[in-house]
């Protein structure tokens, strides 16, 4: 079997796996009844929404149509996390019993063997959001709310929510913009999950704040997302001088994910709303740590060369 064969069933069995876990995850979170958990599986839903469609579309560029089915025993598992009648603990207990390993990580072996870059990153990008997402379900699902704010620094963190919402759909906008003329392949299948998460992010971020009755009117100023859009979208800037600008706003020793995760804490004890914000810390940590190893990667092997 070839490489191209092999990469087009992984991804097809990918998608319909994606495709049926974020079902009944949604499923689930509808019916939750304890808010820290529900906010999580909100997070867990879309994130693999994201990777049905994420691997559906690299599917489809290299020529493949999907047309696999979920397994019958992630069915099973599916239909017993989508049933009202089961309680959250049962269905978390169960869904952890399907990884007994703490550190799983379903794509490492076959990736590392891909001589396609483009896919490689695409999977290993999804697979540090399939590891997040179980740290989250053994770790942090359900825990107990931090101490409640002092009066005023609730209106603080639904004002930070509002403002990152929009950061986050300006962002996936200038990924976009650069995935459409980078030239390393690699780099480009990172990106392409970092695009997807941030607009995840932000309809996640929308979708709380209008669950709190608040109406989102924060924007990123037009002239800095035009000139942002201007430089990651030109094809005479290179891949190294974009990697470069975005890690120097993010030196080692700064969290990106840090100021998120203390706005979630500042909602408490909305602890639906906590949860939402502490996944997209994480998954904004977890961006800016593969560009920033990436960029090493690629900047180490330049001056090698």
């Amino acid at each position: 079997m070839t490489e191209r064969t092999r990469v087009i069933t992984l991804l097809d069995e990918l998608q319909a796996a994606e495709r049926a876990g974020a079902t009944a995850l949604g499923e689930w979170a509808a019916g939750c009844r304890d808010p820290a958990l529900r906010g999580g599986l909100q997070v867990l839903r879309a994130r693999d929404a994201a990777h049905a469609a994420l691997a559906e579309a690299r599917l489809r560029a290299l020529g493949g149509q999907p047309s696999a089915q979920a397994g019958r025993n992630l069915q099973s598992l599916c239909s017993v996390l989508g049933t009202p009648d089961v309680s959250d603990r049962s269905k978390l207990t169960l869904l952890l019993s399907r990884f007994p390993d703490r550190v799983h990580d379903p794509f490492v072996q076959f990736a590392s063997q891909l001589t396609d870059e483009e896919t490689r990153a695409l999977l290993e990008t999804i697979g540090d959001d399939e590891r997040a997402s179980l740290r989250w379900l053994r770790e942090d699902a359900g825990g107990a709310a931090p101490a409640p704010p002092e009066d005023g620094r609730r209106g603080a963190g639904v004002a930070f929510m509002d403002a990152l919402a929009a950061a986050e759909t300006s962002g996936a906008q200038v990924f976009e913009a650069w995935i459409a003329v980078c030239a390393i392949p690699g780099l480009r299948g990172g990106l392409r999950t970092a695009a997807a998460r941030e607009r995840t992010h932000a309809t996640l971020l929308l979708d709380r704040l209008r669950a709190l009755g608040v109406a989102p009117t924060a924007s990123v100023p037009e002239p800095v997302r035009r000139a942002a859009l201007a430089r990651f979208g030109a094809r005479d800037v290179s891949d190294e001088d974009k990697l470069g600008a975005i890690i120097a706003r993010y030196p080692h020793g700064h969290d990106p994910g840090a100021p998120i995760a203390a706005a979630g804490d500042e909602l408490a004890p909305d602890l639906e709303t906590r949860n939402v914000l502490h996944l997209v810390a994480a998954a904004e940590t977890a961006t800016i740590g593969w560009l920033r190893a990436y960029h090493a990667a690629l900047t180490g092997g330049m001056r090698a060369g």
